[in-house]
């Protein structure tokens, strides 16, 4: 690969990053979710007073942890519409799949292959060409 070629695949890479951090900041506010429900459930069963300020402390995590969320949510939603916008400048429709599958829809070659019903190594090489007709 030519240092080019690795410079478009970190770009076209960084929705399949941002996807990660998405779906781990999902998971952290389920956590806190999960956590505030156990607290306020926990404390109106027992009738407890005391706890008011734990409940509102989960509750206010619980919403930043839901802010961060829907930030990184929009983040990756950014990133995928402009790494779409670069895939549809290419004129061939079969590159463009190629680099749907592996950019957008985070599939491995394989699993490429096997949907466009192709051989392993003529996705990479599709890929190769399609690298070449993306324009940063």
């Amino acid at each position: 690969m030519t240092a080019e070629q690795l410079q478009k695949i970190r770009w076209l890479n960084r929705a399949f990053y941002a996807e990660k951090a998405a779906k781990a900041w999902k998971d952290k506010y389920q956590r806190n979710k999960a956590l505030a429900q156990r607290i306020s459930g926990g404390l109106a069963s027992s009738g407890a007073r005391s706890g008011t300020n734990a409940t509102e402390d989960a509750l206010i995590r619980l919403s930043e942890t839901e802010q961060k969320t829907r930030a990184k949510i929009n983040e990756l939603i950014q990133i995928q519409e402009e790494i779409a916008d670069k895939i549809m400048q290419i004129d061939d429709n079969e590159l463009q799949a190629v680099l749907v599958y592996r950019y957008l829809n985070c599939m491995t070659f394989e699993q490429i292959a096997e949907k466009m019903n192709y051989d392993v190594r003529t996705v990479r090489r599709k890929h190769v060409k399609a690298l070449e007709k993306v324009v940063l």
